[in-house]
């Protein structure tokens, strides 16, 4: 009951958004913000169940927005949606936590404020009638002070905004370098919103795809590439081809068109996809026509067309480039674990030669740091994240229920994702994660964001590249060695080893490897970021 009643609040704050002007929408954002800084008084546990019954609510409040013809509010309710997500998950730098440095008296009368809100929500619901009216009156007084100490803190200097969506301008910054195609699957409506770098967004409906649609592609997917695993490598992927074509027909192929139509972006231009709900388990980036012309030639695949990236939030992005400011001189990490230990996963007998192939084609300008065997331990490792690159080679779990465990796999203990996150990397540039299941989100937070590629990105690092599923180290080495060829393939001395290159070196590496590492291997890597 509980659960239900934290998502009727959450659902109708949202959609008062929708048709209330900013300037009168304090009171609709009230009960939201409450729960947002009640969440950082209490468990992550206790956080997650709270919200998991409203893990749809942004893009269900997006698809409602979108009804009304304004297409830049529904940008803002689904990434205020999913920025909530990462604090609840992480309870770090939440806008309390924020405001705790700058004014710890507001941030603990806030606090308190909220605990008792919480308190008083629940007593509103009496079966004694005298008990619930003096509830609701005491419910009444407490959110007048709720919004009257909010006032005060968006007074203060870079407060102006605290708790309330962030504005279409200041997120449309994510689109400086290439369009961002936000896809949302709500229960309502499927569709994507195009953010170019200026002006208004466009919308594109997906009216042949629905929320059950997606989520039975999901596991069509799952269960296609689980079959590919245990196929010879000659043998034809149809199950995959036939899947990566609906992908393409009924979701990409609108999309195309609006950016080839209305935007008239060019070929091998950077696009970033940006997937909700059931589209973060779907590789939107791998859609394929797998159709010939009539003079003979392959139709061009989504690849084929545009430079694909992924973001998890249009804020992680608008961060990392802010962040790209901070340059300081190239250091290598390199770290391998194939042999974890009894118990704690199997031997991936391919990462001794994977490391010694990263080695060889990575300048040797940069400082290099190899780290592996023994040397593999948790507080080892997250320290060689504090390098500017890192080569991650090893064994890695994602937790789909509680996703702040999903680990990587050290010598010692596991390195997990809250432990990442709790540390800040300021100088982070790069990381490849030749590690299976790093970039897929988990079944029960609000928005199926949170994945260990994306809590690197979170945590600094401004380009990664992760995997959607498990990687056969044994081939994944083609595709390590082709995408640092392609990384410093000109590389000369007094060059500047450039994380941006990244996603084209991905994208050309999958491509040149098509003849050694079969269709289901070449499509888990993504990048993400910059």
């Amino acid at each position: 009951m509980q659960k239900s009643r934290g998502r009727d609040l959450l659902l109708g704050s949202l959609l008062l958004l929708v048709t209330r002007r900013r300037s009168g929408s304090c009171r609709a954002l009230s009960a939201l913000g409450h729960l947002a800084t009640r969440s950082w008084t209490i468990s992550r546990r206790e956080a997650g169940v709270a919200f998991s019954g409203a893990r749809l609510l942004p893009a269900d409040a997006a698809a409602c927005a979108i009804r009304r013809d304004n297409l830049r509010r529904p940008v803002e309710l689904v990434e205020q949606g999913r920025g909530q997500q990462w604090s609840l998950a992480s309870r770090l730098r939440t806008p309390l936590e924020d405001l705790k440095s700058a004014s710890p008296e507001l941030a603990h009368k806030l606090s308190e404020i909220s605990k008792r809100l919480s308190d008083a929500q629940g007593s509103t619901g009496s079966a004694d009638p005298a008990a619930a009216d003096r509830a609701a009156i005491q419910y009444r007084k407490l959110m007048k002070q709720w919004g009257a100490v909010v006032a005060e803190i968006r007074n203060i200097q870079g407060f102006s905004q605290f708790l309330l969506p962030p504005l279409y301008e200041d997120l449309q910054a994510a689109a400086r370098h290439g369009p961002v195609i936000i896809l949302i699957a709500s229960q309502y409506s499927c569709s994507a919103i195009i953010i170019p770098t200026s002006g208004d967004p466009h919308h594109v409906p997906l009216p042949s795809v629905s929320l059950t649609d997606l989520n039975n592609l999901k596991d069509h997917f799952a269960r296609a590439i689980r079959h590919a695993s245990i196929m010879g490598p000659k043998v034809p992927r149809n199950d995959l081809i036939v899947l990566l074509r609906i992908v393409w027909d009924e979701i990409m192929l609108p999309i195309v068109s609006v950016l080839q139509r209305d935007l008239k972006l060019k070929f091998h231009s950077r696009i970033w996809l940006c997937p909700t709900a059931a589209f973060t388990s779907i590789p939107l980036h791998a859609a394929h026509p797998f159709q010939t012309k009539a003079d003979g030639s392959k139709e061009p695949c989504l690849e084929d067309l545009y430079i694909c990236s992924y973001t998890p939030t249009l804020s992680a992005l608008v961060r990392s480039r802010r962040m790209m400011k901070n340059c300081v001189a190239p250091s290598f990490a390199i770290i391998e674990q194939g042999q974890p230990g009894a118990g704690k996963g199997k031997a991936l007998l391919a990462v001794d030669s994977e490391l010694e192939l990263v080695h060889k084609l990575v300048p040797a300008t940069a400082n290099h740091t190899i780290i592996s065997g023994d040397a593999t331990t948790r507080a080892c490792t997250l320290e060689a994240l504090q390098n500017t690159w890192v080569h991650l080679s090893c064994g890695g779990k994602q937790d789909q229920t509680q996703p702040y465990n999903s680990h990587f796999v050290m010598r010692d203990k596991p390195l997990t994702l809250l432990d990442i996150m709790e540390k800040d990397f300021p100088h982070a540039e790069f990381t490849f994660l030749s590690v299976g299941n790093t970039a897929v989100g988990d079944k029960e937070t609000l928005d199926e964001v949170i994945h260990l590629a994306a809590g690197l990105q979170f945590s600094g690092f401004k380009s990664v590249i992760g995997t959607l599923g498990a990687v056969n180290d044994a081939v994944a080495k083609h595709v390590v060695e082709a995408f640092y060829k392609n990384m410093f393939g000109d590389w000369k001395d007094g060059g500047v080893m450039d994380y941006m290159k990244a996603a084209w070196a991905l994208n050309r590496a999958t491509s040149t490897v098509k003849t050694k590492v079969p269709l289901e291997q070449r499509m888990v890597f993504i990048h993400i970021g910059v």
